[in-house]
């Protein structure tokens, strides 16, 4: 492999790290919002979803950012995100040491009462 394919993935490497960090703070705002919503009901709102979708948008076109590949990754990423607080609002007390709210170990009540932070395997 050639030094500078070595490079340019590492540059990806450090990107995608960011993401990973980016996409966990997004979640801990979800889960504060799923706390202030209270009804599973009430999770996915077509309005917010479609605001979300068109500044995406504007603002991937801005950045260079192929609109094919932002819409389709933010529609999924917000689906699995309404899905994550949905779990959150619908999962009884857990009994389980971690206090995952929805099995994962790395949600906030995992972190608060010591989990692991690390998903199951």
């Amino acid at each position: 492999m050639s030094r500078e394919m070595t490079r340019l993935r590492q540059r990806i490497d450090h990107i995608d790290r960011a993401l990973v960090r980016q996409l966990a703070e997004r979640q801990r705002l979800v889960e504060a919002i799923a706390r202030l919503k209270a009804d599973p009901r009430r999770v996915r709102d077509p309005v917010r979803i479609e605001a979300v979708l068109a500044n995406v948008i504007q603002t991937a076109a801005s950045g260079g950012l192929s609109r094919a590949i932002a819409e389709p990754v933010w529609r999924e990423l917000m689906e699995r995100c309404a899905d994550h607080e949905a779990a959150l609002l619908t999962a009884p007390p857990s009994p389980e040491p971690d206090g995952a709210c929805c099995g994962c170990r790395e949600g906030p009540i995992a972190r608060a009462q010591g989990g692991s932070g690390q998903a199951d395997p």
